[in-house]
């Protein structure tokens, strides 16, 4: 069950008109289902359209790197609120599987960096030669990192279970599993939300509706059993690469690509990007060894222009709430409690 003392909710309507309010949502990926639940605990009736690709969304494939540091504001702002509820309930963690952790992020200048940090609760700046002395190799002596000590680890597609079916449980909720569409909506709904992650523009363009700003991504990583990791997650701004350490001795690795327009039902593996990754890795860190890879994942993620997890106009009473730039499983917490109060105060 869960504690309806330690879970911030959006605002509720005024109870005349939320009995008629009606919400549909089209997918069920983090974002959605947060939304979904949200949207439930306000009262609101929400048919939800979960789709049939769930075990190949970007919420299966995400590794669940959970910080409050991000380089925009805005993000950064959504992440430690998600972050902050995210501590102060034990429900949530349950559900999410959290893993304490620390996290450094290594930046290639300090421009703007103390006030930014300041927003950020456990978090402090790592000099060039701090990092050094840590086992890092290759710095520039205008280097810095954000060493974070509140950081952790989450499993996004548990949660996403956990919280589709909480919201399920509630009045006016109902879950359909069939293919994700507009086309096919009764024209019966106050909202409909496209929260179809990679999928969105596709949703989009088959039910008549302009796709513009939406791009698709592909994201892709592997796990290998290593030793030498640092004790922390790694995100190397200056280079791309990224680790994410376990606790059965494996890390998680994997290089940002420049790779757009792939297919969301096809996504590709590139195999000279992991190597790429692997070589990166190795010269940050020189203690560091590598087995072979036990899993390779390549997926997708829906990008838009401004690159923030909110509510967008399409057409109509159609919006999307998508474009997180990666960043959705750190801020989906606070995005989607600020997006069902931004549907509940436009609809009524």
């Amino acid at each position: 069950m869960r504690d309806e003392h330690d879970v911030t909710h959006p605002r509720a309507c005024a109870d005349g008109y939320r009995a008629r309010m009606r919400v549909c949502v089209i997918g069920a990926g983090l974002a959605g289902s947060l939304l979904t639940w949200r949207l439930a605990d306000a009262g609101v009736s929400v048919d939800v359209i979960a789709g049939d690709r769930r075990d190949a969304d970007a919420t299966a494939a995400s590794g669940g790197a959970v910080r409050g540091y991000e380089p925009d504001p805005r993000q950064r702002r959504l992440a430690v609120a998600s972050l902050g509820e995210l501590l102060a309930s034990p429900t949530l963690r349950e559900w999410a599987a959290y893993r304490p952790g620390w996290c450094t992020y290594l930046r290639g200048d300090s421009e703007g960096l103390d006030r930014a940090v300041a927003e950020v609760d456990g978090a402090r700046v790592s000099s060039a030669a701090e990092l050094t002395r840590a086992g890092w190799a290759g710095l520039e002596p205008t280097d810095v990192a954000v060493v974070e000590a509140r950081a952790g680890r989450v499993d996004p597609d548990r949660l996403r279970t956990a919280i589709l079916h909480d919201a399920s449980r509630r009045r006016g909720v109902r879950v359909q599993e069939r293919a994700l569409g507009v086309d096919d909506l009764p024209g019966e709904y106050d909202k409909v939300v496209v929260a179809a992650g990679s999928w969105t523009a596709a949703v989009l363009r088959a039910g008549g509706l302009p796709t513009d700003g939406y791009r698709v991504k592909s994201i892709q990583y592997a796990i290998y059993p290593a030793t030498g990791w640092p004790p922390t997650a790694v995100v190397d701004d200056v280079t791309g690469m990224y680790g994410l350490p376990d606790t059965d001795g494996h890390v998680l690795l994997g290089l940002a690509t420049d790779r757009w327009g792939v297919e969301p039902d096809r996504p590709p593996f590139d195999p000279t990007v992991q190597e790429e990754a692997v070589r990166l890795a190795r010269a940050r860190f020189p203690a560091l060894r590598l087995g072979p890879p036990k899993r390779q994942i390549g997926s997708a993620d829906c990008y838009a222009q401004d690159p923030i997890l909110m509510l967008r106009p399409a057409l109509g009473n159609v919006v999307t709430f998508t474009g997180g730039a990666g960043a959705s499983v750190k801020t989906a917490l606070a995005a989607s409690r600020q997006a069902a109060n931004e549907l509940i105060a436009d609809t009524s």
